[in-house]
């Protein structure tokens, strides 16, 4: 995947991140960059499958992974369940994967333009 990702800076100011471990903020920011950016469709097994902007279907096993050291599978799960609790995401879960949707992604992650400087028009 590439890209990037826009980090609003109110997270900090909010109880997920205030009230998490670091582990759990490092489990927060690979999932908002595991996320679709943009609607995807594809074919699997000849069934079309579709997945919105802000939704990406993992497991915890490559949560896990992408998250690199220190983060462990239990980490992950406790993780998962808070911010559902905390109503960031929700989860979707089969016996091969879970669909997470983080919730008002396209606040975050929309195509509004916020400029940090004036318009320097000469």
């Amino acid at each position: 995947m590439q890209g990037w990702l826009k980090l609003h800076r109110e997270l900090i100011d909010r109880p997920i991140w205030i009230n998490s471990t670091q582990e759990q903020c490092k489990i927060l920011i690979t999932l908002l960059n595991m996320c679709n950016f943009a609607t995807n469709e594809w074919e699997c097994k000849g069934n079309p499958y579709e997945l919105k902007a802000g939704q990406s279907v993992t497991s915890i096993n490559t949560i896990v992974d992408k998250c690199g050291k220190g983060v462990t599978i239990q980490n992950t799960r406790t993780a998962l369940k808070r911010f559902e609790k905390l109503e960031f995401l929700t989860i979707e879960s089969t016996k091969q994967n879970s669909l997470i949707s983080v919730i008002n992604w396209d606040t975050y992650q929309g195509d509004q333009q916020t400029p940090n400087k004036q318009t320097n028009n000469q």
